[in-house]
């Protein structure tokens, strides 16, 4: 399966791409578990949730450490340093890997609530 990330390059520029998880066929759930694709993000150590309202800005950051940020309701942007912007609304998800460099913008265009899931050993 193929997500949006936030990554830096060498240069300490930051760009937004693309990160493929490995997928294999499973079943999920109670019987009968029909069948599906599963892509696994790795081990995670928590998980916080955050709600802002419209018209919030926040500057230029770095992800304090590797997590996928899920957009529960409302919509944002992310403004990468080399200045690709990405949008994003209920249920998209991106991979924030930038730890260090230039970082990103985030705007948040109507009230917003997004969950932070960090990625143990990422």
């Amino acid at each position: 399966m193929r997500f949006p990330r936030i990554h830096t390059d060498e240069q300490g520029e930051t760009h937004i791409g693309a990160c493929d998880l490995a997928e294999r066929a499973g079943r999920i759930g109670p019987p009968p578990n029909p069948p599906g694709t599963l892509a696994d993000v790795g081990p995670v150590s928590s998980m916080l949730v955050f709600s802002a309202p419209a018209g919030t800005e926040m500057p230029a950051h770095n992800a304090p450490q590797p997590y996928v940020c899920i957009v529960l309701s409302g919509e944002g942007e992310i403004i990468s340093s080399d200045g690709t912007r990405l949008r994003l609304g209920p249920g998209d998800l991106v991979f924030c890997d930038d730890l260090q460099g230039k970082g990103h913008t985030t705007r948040i265009l109507t009230d917003c609530t997004v969950a932070f899931v960090n990625r143990a050993g990422a």
